[in-house]
């Protein structure tokens, strides 16, 4: 063949068949920090201007659980860093595929840092510390009660926006404080504490079901509600309960009253959180803009 008609030849099939470009992915992912410390939650947003078919993740070997914000453009989850978790180097696994079916992974790597949750020495009367057999059997099974809780996992979220304090009061910065009673280290405390005259309203910090209602040894007159996708929200020692086991409350409603019921020194509400198994400060979610 002619060097000039080959030459030709293949200029003409440059012109009509372009070189391929790679596309850049138009996924985004941002977070609400990236330097974490026990007992805090992460909050991951993944965006697409062409939107997304499906979303997972994975973090502590453990599910991460997206809703969507926006017509499928915008999906977002709550990550929670349990209260001893050990400090170091995690990773964050997202697999993704956009509306065209392309597979997207990506890995982000977050340190978790050692909070100081401080230490409380108490002196009690041995009474009110050691506990009978009878009690030990009846603390044990109330146990296993409130653990089979954290094992429901409910579809979709039931929550909208930020959660609100649920009693207007003094609220401590006790959570996590490790109490050491009579030379014996105790559980760490797993909520805060809101200090308010007893029969004080107590409301929803949102919206959500009311997955358990009991009267138990430590926590007296319990609540638990269920706003979706592994997320908890707990309120002890309460004089009155308004509402029944699986009713749906919205935010901002009043659903009990505060109390010393349980293992109390005087009127106060416990709130406490659960996110997919993990304890996490109550503070950390007033602070995200969810």
């Amino acid at each position: 063949m002619n060097k000039y008609i080959l030459i030709c030849i293949i200029a003409l099939l440059s012109l009509t068949y372009p070189p391929l470009l790679h596309a850049k992915s138009s996924v985004r992912v941002s977070f609400s920090s990236q330097s974490l410390k026990q007992g805090e939650v992460l909050l991951v947003n993944v965006s697409d201007k062409n939107g997304i078919n499906t979303i997972s993740g994975t973090m502590f070997n453990k599910p991460v659980h997206f809703y969507k914000n926006s017509a499928g453009k915008k999906y977002t989850a709550l990550v929670g860093i349990d209260m001893e978790t050990k400090p170091d180097s995690y990773k964050l696994n997202l697999n993704i595929e956009d509306i065209n079916g392309k597979e997207i992974t990506k890995e982000y790597r977050f340190r978790i840092k050692s909070a100081d949750f401080g230490t409380q020495k108490l002196t009690l009367p041995p009474s009110k510390v050691t506990l009978d057999e009878e009690t030990l059997k009846t603390v044990e099974i109330e146990k296993e009660k409130i653990g089979k809780v954290w094992e429901i996992f409910m579809e979709g979220r039931l929550w909208e926006g930020n959660f609100i304090q649920p009693v207007a009061g003094e609220m401590s910065d006790n959570f996590g404080l490790r109490r050491i009673i009579n030379g014996e280290q105790k559980s760490p405390h797993t909520g805060v504490d809101i200090d308010a005259p007893e029969g004080t309203p107590v409301l929803a910090s949102n919206s959500g079901r009311a997955i358990f209602t009991d009267d138990q040894f430590f926590s007296g007159r319990t609540l638990i509600i269920d706003h979706g996708l592994g997320l908890f929200t707990m309120y002890f020692h309460l004089s009155e309960i308004l509402v029944t086991d699986m009713a749906n409350v919205k935010k901002g409603e009043v659903i009990a009253k505060v109390g010393k019921t349980g293992r109390a020194t005087g009127p106060h509400l416990h709130w406490g959180v659960r996110l997919n198994g993990a304890r996490i400060n109550p503070l950390s979610l007033l602070s995200l803009n969810k």
